[in-house]
């Protein structure tokens, strides 16, 4: 019998119980540092391909379909006509082919850029989809992100991302003298 009294007198011991509990919390703090490390990574490298998928979809906007918009149907009376008669202006024809190439050419940019601007850790940026009507554009990009630790229980090391973003040629009414608008 006092073989089980010093047992059960050994469980009732307080010795060494706050060793666990320190153990405990910072195992506890440990493991939320690195989810946190984790989640901050995903939200920074989003938001470095959102930048660079808008940045696309501005370059590839901005390619003027020349001969839509030289057609001569403006003359010098047409703004300040559309503007007297609230009449829409119609909006800058983009060509879609050198858009795309443009889009390509903006996101390839990125990924080869090593300044301290844009996120090291996205493993490149594949465009996925690419629309183009000839008014609008519309591009989404997918890449994918190194995690700096990897997610407990799981075999997962890596995350991918997607963005995308649409843009149009608009023209701004009013008048412009030697390049400041004057409303």
């Amino acid at each position: 019998m006092t073989g089980v009294n010093q047992l059960i007198r050994r469980l009732k011991e307080e010795t060494g119980s706050i060793a666990v509990v320190v153990i405990g919390l910072f195992v506890i703090t440990v493991a939320s540092l690195m989810v946190m490390t984790d989640v901050s990574t995903l939200i920074v490298a989003k938001r470095s391909l959102v930048q660079a998928t808008e940045a696309a979809a501005q370059r590839g906007v901005h390619t003027l379909d020349k001969s839509s918009y030289y057609q001569g149907k403006g003359n010098i009376f047409t703004v300040p006509v559309a503007a007297a008669t609230n009449r829409a202006h119609p909006t800058i024809p983009i060509d879609c082919r050198r858009g795309g190439y443009e889009v390509l050419l903006e996101l390839n940019s990125w990924i080869r850029d090593q300044s301290d601007m844009k996120w090291q850790q996205l493993q490149g940026i594949e465009l996925t989809d690419y629309q183009c009507d000839g008014e609008t554009l519309f591009i989404q990009t997918r890449s994918e992100v190194d995690l700096p630790f990897r997610v407990p229980f799981s075999a997962t090391e890596s995350v991918y991302l997607t963005a995308s973003a649409g843009t149009g040629n608009d023209v701004q009414e009013g008048f412009y003298l030697f390049g400041i608008r004057v409303h």
